[in-house]
């Protein structure tokens, strides 16, 4: 059977002809920290929609990292973020793209194809972040309602730059359901709880 879309459009990897290998997808989770996010535009559902991701890659044994911007002055992560994601898997930085060498090497080294992308702020860290992994050939996921700026406008301009750029536009719950493709799912029943608690 031919296929008529770029697999990009899928969360999860062709496997035996369906979209449902999870190994080659990564969750970046960018500058969550309670100094930045109080100052945005829907800071707070960014965070809770990101632990709503975090939980789901967890659920399906996926891989998941975070990075900080100077967590000396700025502070550490929202600490729901921290309870979820464990300390070596926390990045900081002072670039604003999240593209970094650490980040880098855990994309190689694991085989990452697909990267989602959360955080903030959408039209700095975000944007040169996802500017940067598709510049390395990856397929990325821009998740809409996981992302804020200090401006909604601001953010938005973002995304339609990087979507123009190749980025895949998409809001949290796309993704629970992507992840899961059916109601027999194993993890279905935790994925309906992920998608009611964000309602």
């Amino acid at each position: 059977m031919s296929r008529k879309l770029d697999s990009k459009f899928y969360v999860n990897s062709l496997q035996n002809d369906t979209y449902s290998d999870k190994t080659h997808t990564l969750l970046l989770v960018v500058d969550e920290q309670p100094k930045l996010m109080a100052t945005m535009e829907n800071g707070e559902e960014t965070t809770i929609n990101t632990l709503a991701l975090i939980k789901a890659f967890k659920q399906y044994e996926m891989k998941y990292l975070a990075t900080e911007q100077y967590p000396k002055g700025l502070g550490r992560s929202d600490e729901r973020i921290l309870e979820e994601i464990e300390e070596d898997k926390i990045f900081a930085k002072s670039l604003f793209d999240a593209a970094i060498p650490e980040v880098v090497a855990y994309i190689k080294e694991n085989d990452i194809r697909k990267v989602l992308v959360t955080g903030a702020e959408g039209h700095i860290c975000i944007y040169q972040t996802v500017r940067s992994l598709l510049d390395m050939g990856l397929e990325v996921f821009l998740v809409e309602d996981a992302v804020a700026s200090f401006k909604e406008s601001q953010k938005q301009t973002a995304a339609n730059t990087l979507e123009n750029m190749g980025a895949v536009i998409v809001n949290t719950e796309m993704v629970l359901f992507d992840l899961a493709r059916d109601a027999k799912d194993t993890n279905f029943k935790n994925i309906s709880n992920l998608v009611k608690s964000l309602r």
